[in-house]
């Protein structure tokens, strides 16, 4: 369960939600936050790179303009302004799946990625994206029964995607529709943990 063809994996965007306040991180700009000499943001694009979507998205605030010199950006990322991140997270997947809709063809999936989650190796995600077969509408890791990232969400919830609101994000549709999750589980918290904890 440790690969996933190239083929299938052309068929994933990706999303990393960036655009936050960072209310729980008191020293600076939380996005420049290091983890063994390297912001967590890039920690998580350099992830997400080596997975080889064809296309990545990544959501940040207006506040992008003063660190983003601090990164290195793929050529197939392209960097979202949210300018109503302040209404929570939901005004980000929504900015992203919008911009995703304008394209000639959907992916069957995007895979959504925090920001603040630098812990996360290329083999979690590689167990994850093994459950991509069109079937599993919501796929996500768990550990010790918390939801963790990325979590896979299937092209025929876009539109619903559209309508959530607040900083609750996908647990709006989960919780309506729980039957449409997929769960995976993990022995490692490495999927749960940010950098707050």
């Amino acid at each position: 369960m440790e690969r996933i063809s190239i083929k299938s994996r052309k068929k994933i965007f990706s999303i990393i939600l960036s655009a936050g306040e960072g209310s729980r991180y008191k020293n600076g700009y939380k996005l420049l936050h290091l983890v063994n000499e390297k912001t967590m943001l890039q920690i998580v694009i350099d992830l997400v790179d080596q997975l080889n979507f064809p296309r990545n998205f990544i959501i940040v605030n207006p506040l992008w303009e003063k660190i983003e010199n601090n990164f290195k950006i793929p050529k197939n990322f392209f960097v979202l302004k949210n300018n109503e991140y302040k209404k929570g997270i939901s005004t980000s997947i929504k900015l992203a799946i919008k911009e995703i809709m304008k394209y000639d063809y959907l992916p069957e999936y995007v895979a959504i990625f925090l920001a603040d989650m630098p812990f996360i190796l290329k083999e979690d995600v590689l167990k994850i994206l093994n459950y991509c077969d069109g079937k599993n509408k919501i796929i996500a890791p768990f550990y010790k029964n918390k939801k963790g990232f990325p979590t896979l969400v299937h092209y025929s919830l876009f539109k619903e995607l559209l309508f959530i609101k607040g900083d609750t994000g996908l647990k709006q549709i989960i919780k309506k529709n729980p039957d449409l999750l997929k769960k995976i589980k993990f022995e490692s918290n490495r999927v749960t943990m940010d950098i707050d904890q």
